[in-house]
């Protein structure tokens, strides 16, 4: 249940971020989502996330959660924690990005693993979701390090996946649904 809650912050962090980077160029830079403003969920949301990875590592838990999970929670809660802290020390972010290109080197082998795995429709959309945080990752490291002009497309997919592999899922997963 806890996961699930993580789920369901990470899935709207990723869509403020994404609303945010969307309106970050043109006219109405900054004027939709403050970088600042953005923080304050991407902080609690980290938090959430190292709760989570603490419990998980409890060895008490030790029989529904493998360490790797903690692992790969920890790999979103840092990357929160990360882009907040940005927020208020007005980090270019490089050093994010590199992190995000490692972080997209590890979604994918994650993405296998789990599809040799994959017995239940819930195991195919994990899969799924592990090749799309790989790209959105991976766009992070082309803004952030190389530059590129992609604030808006990366700030699409991110709000995108936001709710479709993330909010979307964590919600069926409280009504029951899967």
């Amino acid at each position: 249940m806890l996961v699930a809650a993580f789920l369901a912050f990470a899935g709207l962090c990723l869509f403020v971020n994404g609303v945010r980077l969307y309106y970050s160029e043109g006219h109405h830079a900054g004027r939709l989502v403050d970088a600042k403003d953005a923080a304050i969920v991407n902080l609690f949301t980290a938090v959430l996330g190292f709760i989570c990875m603490s419990h998980i590592l409890n060895p008490a838990n030790s029989v529904v959660y493998s360490p790797l999970s903690a692992i790969y929670l920890g790999l979103f809660a840092l990357t929160y924690f990360w882009v907040g802290v940005n927020a208020f020390t007005g980090s270019d972010g490089r050093a994010l990005g590199w992190y995000s290109l490692a972080v997209a080197c590890i979604a994918v082998p994650a993405a296998i693993t789990n599809l040799s795995l994959a017995e239940r429709i819930f195991d195919y959309w994990q899969v799924l979701s592990w090749l799309s945080w790989a790209v959105l990752w991976f766009l992070f490291f082309l803004l952030l390090v190389l530059n590129k002009p992609i604030a808006r497309l990366t700030g699409m997919v991110s709000a995108v996946q936001g709710v479709l592999t993330a909010l979307l899922p964590a919600l069926l997963y409280f009504w029951g649904v899967i």
